[in-house]
């Protein structure tokens, strides 16, 4: 997506990680996107109920309903939006676990925004 393209944008921030979400939100925010934000899976599918996102960040590791299975979950029900996971849990076969289950990329954690 280019920054064109995000101005306006509605971004799904998924992570437990309340700096995190912040840094992200701040930053999308900054380039004109519309944030949500949510602290785990469970609280993910509520925001998704307000309609989809443009596109999904996504933490692997959280409590209660992890990104994986949010993923999985996702893509059964046949939701097509774009995830990029973004994980401080980055492994090779994490990365390739989430390219599988359907998601778009795979960022590690720290990264520069």
């Amino acid at each position: 997506m280019t920054i064109a393209a995000a101005v306006g944008a509605r971004v799904l921030v998924v992570d437990d990680d309340p700096a995190a979400r912040r840094l992200l939100e701040v930053r999308l925010r900054g380039m004109g996107c519309e944030v949500a934000t949510a602290a785990d899976g469970q609280a993910a599918l509520a925001a998704l109920e307000q309609g989809l996102p443009a596109v999904i960040l996504l933490d692997l590791e959280m409590p209660r309903l992890d990104g994986m299975a949010l993923l999985r979950k996702l893509r059964g029900e046949g939701v097509d939006v774009p995830v990029i996971v973004v994980t401080a849990h980055g492994s090779i076969e994490a990365a390739v676990a989430a390219v599988k289950e359907g998601a778009e990329n795979f960022l590690p954690k720290p990264f520069d925004p």
